[in-house]
């Protein structure tokens, strides 16, 4: 075998295997952002929950005292 087809030889090889990194690379991309989306849309919805715990709780502090009682009973039946 002579330099150049050594070096033509080895060439091809890191490139070969520079293709297959790169293309392996972009999988785990990809399965890293599916991952991510996933993470974030479960975050929104935990948001989403607790706003609208908050708005209630905000409810039940500015009622009138009547009010509040009636709320009180209302959660103790559904809770």
């Amino acid at each position: 075998m002579s330099m150049w087809t050594a070096i033509a030889l080895i060439a091809i090889a890191g490139i070969a295997s520079e293709a297959y990194r790169q293309r392996t690379k972009d999988k785990l991309s990809r399965a890293d952002q599916e991952s991510l989306d996933a993470i974030n849309r479960r975050i929104d919805s935990i948001e989403s929950e607790l706003r609208k715990r908050v708005e209630t709780l905000e409810r039940i502090v500015t009622d009138r005292s009547q009010d509040l009682k009636r709320e009180f009973d209302r959660l103790d039946k559904t809770g």
